[in-house]
């Protein structure tokens, strides 16, 4: 074909080629029109997406700043080989005001370094082992299972070293004689020998100083510390110190039951959980008292059953949760099934205890609301396995009535789900994974397995199909190097997050979706008991509310511009284009 002349051009803009005022073509915009709007609310939700079109100027010239700044350090040599804590979007993420910190094991906050060396700093702490080790233990057979014990007694069993080849297995020696008796280490070694019994460590040495041990490992030497009442008062008052220092101003406390607890000076464990919740709630009664103006506005604790047990164990334990809750009810916040899932036993084999749960708090007249975890144990998830019971439980969650629900890692091969969860408004929480054996997670250049398993993370994909979100940090049964009783925890997963995803959602996973998750916690957070229509209902006002919610929400939103417009105060410099 020859080309269109001039002249013939000419001809066509005036008598053929429909203009955008003719009736045609303005009917296809106002139909493309209304199809963006309806792929947008479809998409949005009251998530992310109208967060950011709701932003004020000042709001938008920060996120625009960030962006730009996370821009510079991609491309920056420099940039690329600075400590993570030193570059500016760290600082920018430390500030943010991250909300409530809804789904977390309390034992994934503990910084064990520091619960230690409180340990050995502590009157009558002992350690116990089993079997006998050796006098070097780092010759020890990799086949042993023996674990430590560290608890209180009053005095020791045995004046021997643990080291030595005559101890006692089961017997207890003084822990802070033990650590300093290490073979040729003593201390620091001690510590990384722990450290590697647990599978807790960041270094391989470590783990094979202590032969691959195993998050059990973990979780009972953890519980003998932390529960004994000095130490439990020392985590309770460096966690509320350093989640303030973290910007999170809300905490609902995942504690998974039955514990053993231990008062000052007691080898025996209290009969029942009413001493455990006096001290939380004296601990936090004295850290409010200091009035700090962007401080904590208080935590709850979420009460969590191990799946893993027996229907009678499950049954006693939900009913001295019921007895706390009438003893401590502004305490107790809602109910959960702890441990992994394809450990334990699926919802639809514990619904008759659930349902044993649901009628006694309507026989006690409590208000005892569902969180529960489903969907995927870990990021590693089988997608050709739609059958298994991980899948199944979040089917389970939703007809539950679960107002909040964790992990959901397999939730994206389920959409009519994903419009179940929307439509009820159920916030789905998410973790990020810990960083990998011998990597250096405070390097900003570094990759690892960590990023290749976030870069299949289900959170862009829910955030683009409008499913509510939340960060989270429920590694429960393992520490890693975020475990640092709160200090710099929930920056360290929203700076991955934001590193990890900043092209992979909508609009960009900015500074302004950050501020919608942060949002988000707020507004699913149980600040006080409320029956389901109401706490739909409130969710639905947000701001607007009648309730302790909606007050919340405003305080949020005060600290939200606050910040922004620090951010463009202090970073702006012709970064942020003037809106």
């Amino acid at each position: 074909m020859a080309p269109i002349t001039d002249e013939e051009w000419a001809d066509l803009v005036a008598h053929e080629l429909p203009k955008t005022s003719d009736p045609v073509i303005r009917s296809y915009l106002e139909s493309r029109r209304a199809l963006i709007a309806q792929g947008q609310r479809h998409r949005s939700g009251i998530t992310h997406f109208s967060f950011r079109q709701a932003l004020s100027p000042i709001a938008a010239q920060a996120c625009d700043i960030v962006s730009k700044i996370r821009h510079e350090e991609r491309i920056s040599p420099v940039a690329s080989a600075t400590r993570t804590e030193n570059l500016a979007s760290w600082k920018i993420v430390k500030r943010l005001p991250k909300g409530a910190l809804l789904r977390a094991h309390c034992h994934a906050l503990v910084d064990l370094d520091r619960l230690l060396d409180d340990a050995l700093n502590t009157p009558g702490m002992c350690i116990s082992l089993s079997p006998s080790l050796g006098n070097d233990p780092t010759s020890v057979n990799s086949g042993w299972e023996g674990r430590p014990c560290i608890l209180f007694r009053g005095q020791p069993d045995s004046s021997q070293s643990l080291w030595d080849d005559n101890y006692m297995p089961g017997s207890f020696v003084s822990l802070s004689k033990a650590a300093d008796e290490y073979p040729g280490e003593g201390r620091l070694g001690f510590l990384g020998w722990i450290k590697g019994k647990c599978g807790i460590s960041t270094l391989r040495s470590d783990l094979e100083r202590g032969y691959a041990g195993s998050s059990a490992v973990y979780s009972d030497l953890i519980s003998g510390m932390l529960y004994y009442e000095p130490l439990w008062r020392a985590f309770l008052r460096r966690l509320m110190s350093g989640l303030v220092g973290d910007r999170v101003s809300w905490l609902e406390l995942g504690l998974t039951f039955p514990l053993a607890f231990y008062r000052e000076g007691s080898e025996t464990p209290e009969v029942d959980h009413d001493y455990l919740f006096g001290i939380i709630e004296d601990e936090e009664a004295k850290y409010l008292a200091n009035g700090r103006p962007l401080g904590l506005w208080g935590l709850r604790v979420v009460w969590s059953t191990k799946r893993s047990l027996d229907p009678r164990s499950i049954i006693e334990d939900a009913d001295s949760c019921i007895s706390t809750k009438l003893l401590w009810p502004r305490l107790v916040a809602g109910y959960d099934l702890a441990g992994p899932e394809n450990l334990g036993r699926p919802l639809a084999d514990l619904t008759p205890e659930l349902f044993w749960l649901r009628k006694q708090c309507v026989v006690e007249g409590v208000t005892l609301p569902f969180f529960l975890q489903a969907g995927g144990s870990s990021l590693a998830i089988n997608h050709h396995d739609d059958d298994d019971n991980n899948n199944n439980n979040l089917f389970d969650a939703l007809l539950l009535g679960a107002r909040r629900i964790g992990h959901v890692f397999a939730l994206p091969r389920h959409p009519r789900l994903i419009e179940a969860i929307k439509d009820k408004r159920i916030l789905t929480e998410l973790s990020l994974p810990p960083p990998d054996i011998e990597t250096e997670p405070s390097v900003a250049g570094t990759t690892n397995n960590s990023d290749i398993i976030i870069a299949n993370h289900p959170l862009p994909f829910l955030l683009m199909q409008g499913v509510p979100c939340a960060l989270c940090e429920d590694d429960s049964g393992r520490i890693s190097q975020r475990s640092r009783d709160g200090v710099d925890q929930m920056t360290s997963i929203f700076w991955h997050a934001l590193r990890a995803w900043e092209k992979d959602v909508d609009g960009g996973f900015d500074l302004a979706t950050l501020g919608s998750l942060a949002e988000n916690s707020v507004r699913w957070a149980a600040f006080e008991d409320e029956d389901a229509e109401t706490w739909v209902r409130e969710i639905r006002a947000a701001t607007v509310g009648a309730g302790t919610k909606a007050a919340m929400l405003q305080k949020w939103a005060v600290e939200w511009e606050r910040f922004c417009i620090w951010v463009v105060t202090e970073y702006g410099d012709g970064r942020g284009d003037a809106r």
